[in-house]
């Protein structure tokens, strides 16, 4: 794959990123009961102390979604900024973990699967389409003739 076409391609995946976090982000901010009902929250949408959480988790996806927007105008002059998402998938994953062990319920392997292979596939597109990574362009560059 040639570096245009894997440029493209990340670019597509970080406005995906970002529209998915702003979705989020609204559904944890001005849109709190639809946002509740979609992840079936909504006993914790209800009461007013987690509804709190819920709005400061909303703004840090805001200021994810930007980021992301941000990364996709120009993936190459931002690639060192796609450690973002690797740290968000990585700490996403982390967290969900930690919290069905806290509420001492067993993780099913597909429960397992359906939450963390999104998060690898995403953390596998970041690393195959960078910029900096080799490409099979078999084309070279040849010196200018002196």
């Amino acid at each position: 794959m040639n570096s245009n076409t894997k440029i493209k391609l990340l670019s597509g995946l970080m406005w995906v990123l970002a529209a998915w976090e702003l979705l989020n982000a609204l559904g944890s901010t001005i849109f709190l009961s639809w946002g509740a009902s979609l992840y079936g929250w909504q006993d914790y949408a209800s009461n007013s102390q987690t509804s709190i959480v819920f709005h400061q988790y909303g703004m840090v996806l805001y200021v994810l979604a930007v980021a992301y927007a941000i990364i996709a105008t120009d993936v190459v002059k931002y690639e060192k900024l796609l450690w973002i998402v690797v740290v968000e998938q990585v700490v996403g994953a982390i967290t969900s973990t930690v919290e069905v062990l806290n509420a001492q319920q067993i993780i099913s392997w597909s429960n397992f699967a359906l939450v963390h292979t999104p998060q690898a596939i995403i953390i596998a597109l970041l690393w195959f389409l960078r910029p900096s990574a080799p490409t099979n362009d078999m084309r070279q560059t040849v010196p200018a003739a002196n």
